[in-house]
């Protein structure tokens, strides 16, 4: 691990990070919900992606603030999302997220939106407050198999202890058929919680999966 860093994400970062975002979100699909539900190409919404990092829009998970990034040679080769939900009077991430989406997208985009939000709602989870929020994780092909994963998801709640010890918990949302992603966060601690699912038809087109797990362990 001698020859990488791990640092806050910086503004050079944000491509990587919209990768990262892009990645993540697909999981094991083809579906990308900035681009299925926003009907924009996916190269849009990378876009898109980037212009709300660059917002700096501190406690969710379109915030640069929020990831930190494995650098190699000085190439970002690897990063992770996490923040603490509703932490210091901060407003929940739902609506954070939210602003930044009516903010960038275009009105069609968001009128298109509107025709679809029905068809996730099921699968939608509320974040508890005063949790560390895990989201986005993602490394590149040429580094995985380093041991990243477990030094970002470490020093992810460090950071985040270090600014609220009253922490207790950590919580991730992902979709159930990410199989490998769930085998390996049982391995570093975390236990299914809870999930949704939803039975609508139509979904299989926007998203990558009809149910969502809550994971989470204690600190």
């Amino acid at each position: 691990m001698d020859e990488y860093l791990i640092r806050e994400a910086e503004e050079k970062d944000i491509s990587f990070i919209a990768d990262t975002v892009i990645a993540a979100e697909k999981g094991r699909s083809d579906k990308l919900s900035f681009s299925t539900l926003f009907n924009v190409s996916e190269g849009r919404a990378k876009e898109l992606i980037m212009t709300m990092l660059e917002e700096e829009i501190d406690g969710c998970e379109l915030s640069l603030s929020s990831f930190l990034v494995a650098e190699y040679k000085g190439e970002a080769v690897a990063a992770i999302g996490s923040w603490i939900e509703g932490f210091d009077g901060a407003m929940p991430s739902k609506i954070l997220k939210s602003n930044l989406i009516l903010h960038t997208f275009e009105t069609d985009s968001i009128e298109f939106f509107k025709t679809k939000s029905h068809i996730v709602k099921d699968v939608f989870i509320e974040r508890e407050p005063l949790t560390l929020q895990f989201e986005y994780l993602h490394i590149a092909d040429k580094h995985l198999g380093k041991g990243l994963d477990t030094e970002l998801v470490k020093r992810s709640e460090a950071n985040a202890l270090a600014k609220y010890p009253g922490l207790k918990k950590v919580q991730t949302q992902l979709f159930k058929n990410n199989i490998l992603a769930v085998i390996v966060l049982r391995k570093k601690g975390f236990n299914v919680v809870s999930s949704c699912k939803s039975i609508n038809e139509e979904i299989s087109d926007y998203i990558p999966f009809n149910e969502k797990l809550l994971m989470e362990k204690s600190l």
